[in-house]
């Protein structure tokens, strides 16, 4: 009997077949047009913001930027994490909205000694 023509070949051609005519995928549409450039370019202002934000924390004196976590999302820039005295919060708060491009500070920030 001819290889191509065997009962099990002809049957596993029809099930792949089927599978490949019956396959989807979940991923989404690309956004086109002025949607995509503005969530885009969004997002590319909001990593921005968050990465000036933290670079003008690691200018100040006495604030350990690696204890400060920063997001920003469409200006908004919230900070938290843990510092050593109120005078450190105030100060990283003061850096943070002294950014260009920071409309308002979220101050989650707490002092290490009342997290124990």
């Amino acid at each position: 009997m001819n290889n191509l023509t065997s009962l099990p070949t002809i049957v596993s051609g029809l099930v792949l077949a089927t599978l490949v005519a019956c396959a989807s995928t979940n991923a989404p549409a690309p956004a086109t047009g002025a949607l995509a450039n503005s969530s885009n370019s969004a997002a590319v202002t909001d990593a921005a913001l968050t990465n000036s934000v933290l670079a003008g924390l690691a200018q100040q004196p006495g604030i350990n930027p690696a204890d400060i976590a920063v997001e920003s999302y469409d200006g908004e820039v919230r900070l938290s994490g843990f510092a050593a005295s109120q005078q450190e919060i105030d100060t990283a708060v003061a850096a943070a909205r002294s950014v260009a491009g920071v409309k308002v500070v979220r101050n989650d920030m707490k002092l290490k000694d009342a997290a124990k």
